[in-house]
């Protein structure tokens, strides 16, 4: 079960556009982690790079493979607001046991980025 079907999936609200190996979590209230000055959890903001980081892995992997996380690495770039995030990965390698897929997030400006991120994931 990938984690688009799993509950993480639909309550952080994540969703592929039709842009190849782009995404965006659609903002929710449950979303906020900081009430004074509205800002996204990091919590969520790193579950979404991971999400998007599986998402893309299962794109290159054979039906019926399983795949976990092994390693993240998030770096947050700067505070968020009370708005969508949208988040490109690009595969910086896949081998036969192991997914690295850079995640950059961000929200106005792709070229002002709120956070940035490594996954590693173990293909079984």
């Amino acid at each position: 079960m990938s984690l688009f079907e799993a509950n993480i999936g639909n309550w952080l609200q994540v969703k592929p556009l039709e842009e190849d190996g782009l995404y965006q979590l659609i903002f929710a209230e449950h979303h906020i982690g900081n009430v004074w000055i509205r800002s996204i959890h990091g919590g969520v903001s790193a579950s979404t790079m991971e999400i998007c980081a599986e998402a893309e892995t299962r794109k290159l992997i054979e039906a019926g493979q399983d795949i976990q996380i092994s390693t993240s690495t998030i770096d947050y770039l700067r505070i968020t607001k009370d708005a969508d995030i949208f988040a490109r990965t690009t595969i910086v390698r896949k081998s036969r046991r192991l997914s690295i897929i850079d995640v950059v997030c961000w929200q106005d400006e792709e070229a002002i980025p709120v956070a940035r991120g490594t996954v590693t994931l173990k293909i079984d």
